[in-house]
């Protein structure tokens, strides 16, 4: 039944797609949440802290988002300005202590039709060092947000102890909500959109599943249903949705080189990280180099909506086919020209696309072609208002897709840090770690000789 709560919205484009995904979870609704920390090295005034973090709710709206469920469909609203008396304090002696606690919690389903959008804890450790911890539903926050978030946080935290002037003022959710509506409302723009994006996926053909695991899958579709042909098995699973959150840090050395290269050649770390684990799901496949991953953008292009909240990411289709002789530098162009496509046609929402690509492909309802999604978080040292932090993500343990891969840079380490979630009935913990590996070795041929073609980093991966 609707509440008597004035305004409400319909979700937009980027939060139907996360409601899409917590529908088709039966069982275990934290496959939509974003449970995540920021480690300091130093202690901080908590009763500071919660004063900054009442502040933000003023300043962020996306945190005043409250939803309700009308004959059948999900509506928002925005409530008004509230404070929060108590935010728990817990003291870990350990890092694992802490993972154990924050990681129970990050398995505990946050109840968004029960206005339980977040939930947020401080915490000490024994060495001196302290943090902030929100559990935060996903259709309130992509993890842009959350950077976001956490960055005004920690700089409203140091005005008030520093007495200094606040920062500058956050984007409002609310107009970029009302903004998306339009646009869609719109059959026009739709109808523009569906068009490139026919075109784009007629140019090559049908995609072929290429999974992180090899051929397996694949191969067990074809024999089930007798069908040689089959391109994009069915790996839908809303029971069997198992997770584990698998971690590999490139050494600092190595590392470096790899900044290095980007910033000597104007290399973006979605890309270059990107064509590293295609290479591996090359070897892995047959050498097959027809790799078709799904990218999630972060979708903020004007400043207000750089410093906004809210859910705006999209994930958008990055199909490239990579012959053997292409040199790793090509292979970089190339990448690169995908993602420019990719960006200018961002507005067409990924459920219109996907749709889409059913009817053009005849594919069953749980079946796809897509590799994984990915992200690159483009994290620095300066990222946090200059503070010396370490970002911390937590496993939800249960997972609605196969696999989702992202990296960054950490900046506790300085280290390129590669991280997945993962369904363990389709992707194991070994082979997780093999696509790191084998990625961390195709980044170190290819940036030490970017002459080199694809097919002779294969080789030596």
């Amino acid at each position: 039944m609707k509440k008597n709560i004035g305004k409400s919205y319909d979700l937009i484009p980027a939060q139907d797609m996360i409601q899409f995904m917590l529908k088709h979870s039966f069982f275990h609704k934290q496959v939509t949440q974003i449970p995540e920390s920021m480690i300091v090295k130093k202690e901080l005034d908590f009763d500071v802290m919660k004063k900054a973090f009442n502040i933000e709710i003023e300043r962020n709206d996306c945190l005043r988002l409250r939803f309700f469920k009308e004959k059948g469909k999900i509506k928002q609203y925005f409530i008004d300005e509230y404070k929060v008396d108590n935010i728990p304090v817990l003291d870990f002696k350990s890092d694992e202590e802490r993972q154990a606690v924050l990681g129970a919690d990050a398995q505990k389903p946050v109840r968004m039709l029960k206005d339980e959008t977040f939930r947020i804890k401080f915490f000490r450790m024994s060495d001196g060092r302290s943090g902030v911890y929100i559990n935060i539903h996903h259709l309130v926050m992509d993890n842009a947000a959350v950077f976001i978030f956490f960055a005004d946080l920690f700089a409203i935290y140091d005005s008030l102890m520093n007495g200094t002037e606040m920062p500058k003022p956050l984007g409002k959710y609310e107009d970029i909500v009302q903004k998306e509506l339009a646009y869609v409302a719109n059959p026009e723009n739709l109808k523009k959109e569906e068009q490139a994006y026919r075109e784009y996926m007629e140019k090559d053909g049908e995609p072929l599943y290429l999974g992180v695991e090899g051929p397996r899958h694949l191969e067990a579709e074809r024999a089930k249903k007798k069908n040689p042909n089959i391109k994009a098995p069915s790996l839908f699973d809303p029971i069997n949705d198992k997770a584990e959150l698998t971690k590999h840090s490139i050494n600092y050395e190595d590392s470096q080189k790899i900044f290095e290269f980007m910033k000597e050649n104007n290399v973006g770390g979605e890309c270059l990280v990107q064509l590293a684990m295609r290479l591996h799901v090359s070897k892995v496949n047959n050498r097959h180099n027809d790799t078709y991953f799904i990218v999630l953008c972060p979708r903020r292009r004007t400043l207000k909506e750089k410093r906004a909240g809210g859910t705006l990411a999209v994930p958008l289709p990055w199909r490239v086919v990579l012959p053997e002789e292409t040199t790793f530098r090509d292979a970089l162009n190339k990448m690169a020209d995908v993602q420019f496509w990719a960006f200018s046609h961002m507005n067409y929402p990924y459920l219109e696309y996907r749709k889409l690509q059913r009817e053009m492909y005849n594919y069953p309802a749980a079946a796809g072609a897509s590799t994984m999604m990915f992200s690159w978080f483009p994290l620095e040292a300066g990222t946090m208002n200059n503070w010396d932090y370490q970002f911390e993500g937590y496993n939800l343990g249960r997972y609605i897709m196969v696999i989702y891969t992202f990296a960054m840079k950490d900046a506790a380490t300085g280290c390129l840090k590669l991280s997945c979630m993962h369904r363990t009935k389709y992707v194991t913990v070994e082979e997780a770690e093999a696509l790191h590996l084998g990625a961390e070795k195709a980044l170190k041929l290819g940036i030490e000789n970017p002459d080199m073609t694809l097919g002779e980093i294969i080789d030596k991966m």
